[in-house]
């Protein structure tokens, strides 16, 4: 909820006082002219009326309460929907509260009402050791987010003049990790930041443990002979038309099931251009984005690498199923994994799935040791994780949507059953 300010014979008036004679000085700003009107030699006639009255931030809704000036900054407390906090200071966007027990934190202004009272009918009880651990755990495990209402651009910078660099959607939530005036600074996906107007948004807590499924393309730029860019020799890829997209795709469709799911959208070829690296490193790449997802989302259960095959004839990459033409899935399991046989199970729980509702799309289990590539494939952080070929490059970006969706439906069935 934003801060409303007090509006006064045309004037907006925001007095922050302190106490003292410093309260006589505060000022005055026009809201038609924009200027700063000193009214100190009034205030000061005003002040033996005042004395006892305190701006305080009226909590509107469970907020969290802060070390710093920002949603980075640690949890100090959280604080209730009726508490009443007197406000000592402000920066930014912020303002630093008193806490019971002499201590000070800070509160975003647009979780806020701001008011003046006398200040002995001030109550709260943030801050207090009253709460206990388990209720801190709980506000530690939760993160500001806004949720997009309205197809909008997010920019560079906070204003309609910087460059789009990405466009969200309805239904999409980004983690703020600050604003400035009417902009919130927002975490993409990939690792970068953008800025969101604040009208196109709507503004709550997700907690992180919500996240189940976790999504990522170690290889993210494999493509179709169909549409990719590069088909000299043996790399078919494309920056843009990959196999991101079926990631993505599986993504949305498990979030509509209601499965809450992240997408890793990290270029790591990009990033293994950049360190020089070999395509052998590959998985060292995204382990590290897989490990930092994890970090962020200690919940994460799940976690598919999805890739497509090399050039494998149609005939074995194809299946028609009801009139639909999908791309086939292999599933690949790395035995240098000391758990791969866990990992194995699960995948022949979804076969078993797969060839009940898609007879025909699953291709089996590909067993690959450290002699055959990887080896490992990262799947040693869960028991979850697997590798996912879908289709190859022979197939089509339109095949392959239509596979991420059939999977999805059928890990929905096995994700429901094994709650």
């Amino acid at each position: 909820m934003r801060l409303r300010n007090q509006i006064l014979s045309g004037t907006a008036v925001f007095v922050l006082l302190s106490g003292g004679a410093d309260a006589a000085y505060a000022s005055i700003q026009s809201s038609s002219l924009g200027k700063s009107i000193s009214v100190g030699a009034q205030q000061y006639v005003q002040s033996n009326s005042i004395k006892n009255k305190t701006t305080v931030a009226n909590i509107v809704n469970t907020t969290n309460l802060r070390k710093g000036p920002g949603l980075d900054y640690d949890i100090v407390a959280k604080a209730k929907a009726g508490d009443s906090l007197p406000i000592v200071g402000t920066k930014g966007d912020w303002y630093l509260v008193s806490l019971s027990g002499s201590s000070n934190a800070y509160v975003a202004n647009w979780v806020v009402e701001t008011d003046v009272v006398d200040s002995s009918k001030i109550s709260s009880n943030a801050g207090q050791n009253s709460s206990s651990t388990a209720e801190k755990n709980s506000v530690q495990d939760k993160k500001s987010v806004v949720s997009i209402v309205d197809t909008t651009n997010l920019r560079k910078g906070p204003g309609l003049n910087y460059e789009i660099v990405a466009k969200a959607k309805v239904g999409e939530a980004y983690s703020i990790i600050g604003s400035k005036g009417d902009w919130y600074q927002v975490s993409l996906p990939s690792g970068g930041t953008a800025y969101v107007a604040n009208w196109v948004v709507k503004t709550g807590t997700a907690s992180q443990s919500d996240n189940k499924v976790y999504i990522y393309h170690t290889h993210n730029r494999e493509s179709w002979k169909n549409v990719s860019s590069n088909t000299k020799g043996v790399s078919i890829d494309d920056p843009k038309v990959n196999i991101t997209l079926v990631g993505k795709q599986l993504a949305q469709s498990l979030q509509k099931k209601g499965i809450p799911s992240i997408i890793e959208e990290s270029d790591f070829a990009n990033k293994m251009t950049e360190q020089k690296l070999g395509y052998s490193q590959a998985y060292s790449i995204s382990r590290k984005a897989v490990d930092q997802a994890i970090q962020s989302n200690s919940s994460l259960s799940y976690f598919f690498d999805i890739h497509r095959d090399s050039d494998v004839p149609r005939s074995k990459t194809t299946a028609l199923i009801n009139g639909k033409s999908y791309a086939r899935i292999m599933f690949v399991i790395g035995d240098a994994n000391p758990n791969h046989k866990e990992n194995k199970k699960f995948a022949e729980a979804l076969i078993e799935l797969l060839n009940k509702k898609y007879p025909g799309l699953s291709r089996g289990i590909l067993l690959k040791s450290s002699h055959q590539g990887n080896g490992e494939y990262n799947q040693s952080i869960s028991n979850g994780s697997l590798l996912l070929e879908v289709g190859g490059v022979n197939n089509t970006l339109q095949e392959s949507l239509l596979t991420a969706e059939a999977f999805a439906n059928v890990f929905a069935e096995y994700y429901k059953s094994n709650k």
